[in-house]
């Protein structure tokens, strides 16, 4: 395995990988979710979640950021807190991370499957899909930014245009009543996203491969929130006013239904090609970034022969992906519960670094050092 140094990267590329990373959460993932939980009110979720995410975004989010200095985030950790608390918070995200990159390996396989290759084996799907992005964490950060660059405006052009030619179809009336079954479902439905939106905690995880000059500031967040919110909305109106809010909250994969109705002319009428492009897309980045994170702040990163841990990672993901895709029903059942506790978690820890952020530093001895993995480059 190859020893490559990083090289840094412009803020541009950073923003295309979140916005296919938490995108596909946002406007494939979450949404069959808060159908379920809020129904025809899941549209008013994502304006909770958002209100909530915005303060915590621009505040501790931002914060912290400002206050690594472009440094790793394990070696400001252990810097801040003692080893045994360091590696409790970064083995939560860790775990974090593993989740992450399971769910879209489960459910872009089993999406696979069910729709457009219904005679190919799943396990087979997931293993090429799991090898394609194993390669890409392997030729680093710096690249996958760079794929996202190519990748995004393509994904959002598409977007706008299933949105536009989608409008005879559109009822939005079935938007209404609002608050039908009362402000509880929609608060369940916030929750939810709020996980999707925790996401932005990666940014901590990769800030030290940008630019000095170009890093994020509060503009730049703010303006990223919004752009994802608008990715939710998106795929749950369209859903409701399309197939009304009942048979919408039956669908596995409503932004997939939706392409289903696009024709062009009289003579094509089966485009949703494009929807596999957009989807498969985002689950090629989001898949190897996560991956790429878990190889650089775990163990793996100081391994000599990391392709033994890549492997390891590797099989592990495949196994979970296996067993999960014969079990989908009960995966999305704890698919919903984790939603519900993981962005509360996400965002407190957060805030608790954040306030740690103001204390003095601890004086680090040198295997704390080496541990925590400073100072050298982390490359796959």
């Amino acid at each position: 395995m190859p020893n490559m140094s990083i090289k840094p990267f412009g803020l541009f590329p950073a923003i295309a990988m979140i916005v296919l990373s938490v995108g596909l959460a946002n406007h494939v993932l979450i949404v069959p979710l808060l159908l379920s939980e809020a129904m025809r009110d899941a549209w008013m979720s994502v304006f909770v979640a958002v209100a909530v995410v915005i303060p915590w975004a621009l505040i501790p989010l931002y914060g912290l950021m400002k206050k690594l200095k472009h440094k790793p985030f394990d070696r400001w950790l252990f810097e801040r807190m003692p080893p045994f608390f360091g590696w409790l918070v970064l083995g939560y995200f860790l775990m974090l991370l593993y989740l992450i990159a399971s769910e879209t390996l489960i459910v872009t396989s089993s999406w696979t499957g069910t729709t457009y290759l219904p005679e190919t084996p799943t396990f087979v799907v997931s293993c090429v899909l799991l090898g394609i992005c194993v390669y890409a964490a392997c030729s680093g950060l710096r690249t996958i930014a760079f794929v996202g660059c190519i990748l995004v405006p393509f994904v959002v052009l598409l977007g706008d245009f299933v949105m536009s030619a989608n409008m005879p179809h559109k009822e939005y009336g079935y938007l209404l009543p609002m608050l039908e079954y009362g402000f509880p479902p929609v608060l369940r439905g916030a929750l939810l996203c709020l996980t999707s939106f925790g996401e932005l905690f990666t940014l901590l995880l990769f800030q030290h491969h940008l630019h000095k000059q170009k890093s994020f500031n509060r503009w730049h967040l703010l303006l990223l929130i919004l752009f994802l919110a608008l990715l939710a909305i998106g795929p749950i109106t369209g859903a409701i006013s399309e197939f009304g809010p009942i048979e919408a909250e039956k669908m596995r994969y409503p932004a997939f239904s939706q392409w289903r109705l696009v024709s062009i002319g009289k003579y094509f009428e089966h485009v949703d090609f494009f929807a596999i492009f957009q989807w498969l897309s985002g689950a090629l980045v989001r898949l190897s970034f996560t991956m790429y994170l878990i190889i650089e702040y775990s163990p793996i990163s100081r391994m000599k022969r990391k392709w033994i841990g890549i492997s390891i990672l590797t099989l592990l993901l495949a196994l979970t992906a296996y067993y999960w895709i014969q079990n989908m029903i009960t995966y999305r059942l704890i698919l919903t519960w984790g939603f519900r506790v993981s962005g509360i978690v996400t965002m407190s820890i957060i805030v608790i670094l954040y306030a740690i952020s103001f204390l003095k530093k601890r004086r680090v001895t040198s295997e704390q050092h080496h541990r925590s993995g400073e100072p050298e480059d982390k490359p796959v």
